[in-house]
């Protein structure tokens, strides 16, 4: 009982002459924010939609079944959606452990080397284990770990600071805390995307890599820490990569080589695309054949679009209609119209999931919210960047709307943290009350 009055009334209270409380401020009652709850419920029945036009002919046509696409990626996004919903009403305090830190990094290391030695290759890429007969992406759970792992280390070493703790005598107390801050974090998080890299998945490392570098810089953490602990870093970096690099066997070399030939392949076809001059065109048309499609998908759409399942481009035009170029066929059924409602929905979640992060409070909570409204709002801006040929070709899907089990059980756990943040990890509003 009386924990339950602590947490609805403040330490303000006035009390009259005869020592009766006069008036006392009252805090307002925890809500979760229901515009991500909207916005995220739009997504998921719009993208279930488009995801039905734009998959039933490959579905029909590699499955016998026009609803294949559409029920695994349902049964993905029932289970993330039940899991948020659990997660919503945890208290972020439960989280806030450094052993659940512990295990949900090292649990992303070893799934990111399971996938590197065992996985099995599709593309030309080691990307994915299959676990009773349903392929699951790894590098997707990395992605919603590695944002976790930065703010419980960080909620760590401030608790520790508090107690003054992480004190030296025997160094310097700011290259110390460098260590701390940057070099020790940093040399972790580049541990888990050089596994990424191996595998290769560019796509991911370059996503990793962003989401890291935005969670490091709403720390907090001082200049002078950035700078020693950033010099730390890169000669640590650059010393262990050399000598990685030169005692590897040549056979070793030239497959590593190899691993990265797709890199220059895309930059090709970015470069070809944009060139003026036909010289200056260093992919083929086989290589070009993709975003080509995808930019005629989207100009036939015009304003308003073909109307929705009269798209042409599905129908094995456009490879990979349901996953990466799902965008390019919401563009052609429903127009600029529509591309511009989807590039809306990112927007208002983007804005809503910030000010969540504005009003945290604490360290763990804000860089939580920051993390995933970044994870989701980049991985949806670059998909559209690529399909509307912007951007050099990634692989990187749609949240909410590209074909991707994993991938979108993974979103809904990164919706159910922000939205755990919004009940009870946000600063509390006051209401004064006269008795």
């Amino acid at each position: 009982m009386r924990r339950k009055m602590k947490d609805l009334v403040s330490e303000n209270i006035a009390f009259r002459e005869d020592g009766k409380v006069q008036s006392l401020d009252v805090y307002a009652p925890r809500r979760v924010n229901m515009g991500i709850v909207v916005i995220v419920l739009i997504m998921m029945a719009f993208g279930m939609v488009m995801l039905f036009s734009a998959s039933m002919p490959k579905a029909y046509t590699s499955q016998g079944n026009s609803m294949y696409y559409v029920i695994h990626q349902g049964g993905f996004l029932i289970l993330g959606f039940i899991a948020a919903l659990v997660i919503t009403f945890i208290p972020l305090k439960a989280f806030d452990k450094w052993p659940i830190t512990l295990f949900v990094y090292l649990s992303a290391v070893g799934m990111a080397l399971l996938t590197l030695f065992t996985g099995s290759v599709i593309n030309g890429a080691r990307r994915w284990i299959f676990i009773g007969g349903i392929s699951i992406q790894p590098s997707e759970y990395v992605k919603v770990a590695i944002v976790y792992s930065i703010a419980g280390y960080r909620s760590f070493i401030q608790r520790m600071r508090k107690k003054g703790k992480l004190k030296t005598e025997r160094f310097n107390q700011k290259t110390f805390d460098a260590l701390i801050d940057i070099t020790i974090p940093g040399v972790l998080v580049m541990f888990c995307l050089l596994i990424v890299v191996l595998q290769p998945h560019m796509s991911c490392f370059l996503i990793l890599s962003a989401i890291s570098a935005i969670c490091f810089l709403v720390c907090g953490i001082p200049l002078s820490s950035w700078i020693r602990g950033t010099a730390i870093l890169l000669s640590v970096t650059l010393v262990i990569g050399g000598v990685f690099y030169l005692a590897m066997p040549g056979k070793r070399k030239k497959q590593l080589e190899k691993n990265f030939a797709h890199v220059v392949t895309r930059l090709n076809i970015f470069s070809t695309m944009n060139a003026e001059e036909e010289e200056e065109k260093t992919a083929d048309e086989d290589d070009t054949y993709q975003i080509e499609q995808s930019i005629i998908a989207i100009g036939s759409g015009g304003m308003t679009g073909v109307g929705f399942g009269n798209s042409r481009q599905k129908y094995m035009y456009l490879p990979e209609a349901h996953n990466d170029y799902v965008y390019s066929i919401i563009c052609e059924e429903l127009g600029f119209v529509g591309g511009l409602v989807i590039l809306l929905l990112f927007w208002a979640f983007a804005l809503t999931g910030f000010m969540i992060s504005w009003q945290a409070d604490s360290l763990f909570t804000r860089i939580l919210t920051t993390g995933y409204t970044t994870l989701l709002t980049l991985q949806a801006f670059l998909n559209i960047g690529v399909a509307t040929g912007a951007i050099p070709p990634t692989g990187i899907t749609l949240p909410f709307f590209s074909y991707g089990g994993t991938a979108n059980f993974f979103f809904m756990i990164s919706v159910g943290m922000i939205l755990s943040v919004s009940r009870s990890g946000r600063k509390r509003k006051t209401v004064k009350l006269v008795v």
